[in-house]
């Protein structure tokens, strides 16, 4: 009896994975404006995935309470693995290329960290060593790989951290992520490009200019707007960028709001709610937090010492 056809499902779309799973995810990148690649955190009872292809790419990072039991079937080839509660010290990963169908089952209730990373993207930091038509990814099961494993924690602790703010670290990291997925689970083997030198002049002062405009914007002020707004792939403009300034585009962008903010605070006729949403912080509570890492004062501190 021939498999039924696999459910095609777009990872980027919010509820994508309600078909799939009986519980909705404890914590999403849904609605908070990521573009290269998106995020949710699950714990779902024992269960079976229908046969299902993803349109991403998509990184498994698998947090079991307790020993579990797991069988992946691809093209009727079977395969069991067992993961256990201190898989972590090893950094297991499972990675299932997209539009690939496979099925799942689990027999315990288990904790997993999803990341749907977008081909097109992948395609995109590849465009300049390889044709990105010929951009494919194997799948892998329990592999250990510290950088990815560590990676992608970053990448939750951004979202944790900056919320609504968090989509330009996601990005940065979300090229770190492609670099190495190219490199180390390719079919192909590339030789990708190395910038061993920053910006030029004219390009960095372009960079800053845009940055300085849009301090306030968060929706113009991504890591694919700057690089779009120079004519550069954005991974190249990150990495370029860091050698001209020494600290990466996200680390610029909150240093420079925070600079704002304290220009903004002599103000006595706006609120610090105000300051905040101007500055574009995703509240006020964000936007104390990291006003106090930068300054050492809150932000109602430091006004008092002008009024």
């Amino acid at each position: 009896m021939p498999e039924k056809k696999p459910l095609a499902v777009d990872y980027s779309q919010e509820n994508s994975t309600a078909p799939l799973v009986p519980n909705p995810p404890l914590l999403t990148s849904h609605g908070l404006g990521w573009k290269d690649i998106h995020f949710a955190h699950h714990r779902q009872p024992s269960w079976e995935l229908p046969n299902v292809k993803g349109a991403q790419h998509v990184i498994v990072l698998p947090s079991p309470k307790q020993v579990t039991d797991v069988e992946f079937i691809e093209e009727r080839h079977v395969q069991k693995i067992q993961y256990h509660p201190k898989d972590y010290v090893n950094g297991f990963i499972e990675l299932f290329p997209a539009d690939r169908p496979y099925r799942c089952s689990w027999n315990k209730e288990v904790e997993f960290i999803h990341y749907y990373l977008e081909p097109k993207f992948l395609a995109h930091v590849a465009y300049e060593s390889v044709n990105p038509d010929r951009v494919e990814l194997v799948l892998e099961l329990r592999r250990s790989d510290l950088f990815i494993y560590h990676l992608c924690l970053a990448i939750k602790a951004g979202l944790e951290t900056y919320g609504a703010n968090s989509g330009f670290l996601a990005s940065e990291l979300a090229a770190k992520l492609s670099m190495h997925l190219l490199q180390h689970y390719s079919t192909r083997k590339y030789d990708l490009p190395q910038y061993g030198e920053g910006l030029s002049q004219s390009k960095l002062s372009q960079a800053l200019e845009y940055i300085n405009e849009h301090l306030g914007n968060t929706a113009s002020l991504r890591l694919d707007k700057i690089a779009d707004e120079l004519g550069m792939d954005q991974n190249r403009f990150s990495k370029m960028f860091k050698q001209s300034m020494r600290i990466s585009p996200h680390q610029y962008v909150l240093k420079k709001q925070i600079e704002w903010a304290e220009q903004l605070l002599k103000n006595k006729e706006l609120t610090i709610t105000a300051i905040a949403e101007l500055c574009g912080f995703y509240n006020q509570s964000h936007f104390a937090k990291y006003f106090r890492r930068f300054t050492g004062l809150t932000p109602k501190q430091f006004r008092k010492n002008f009024f």
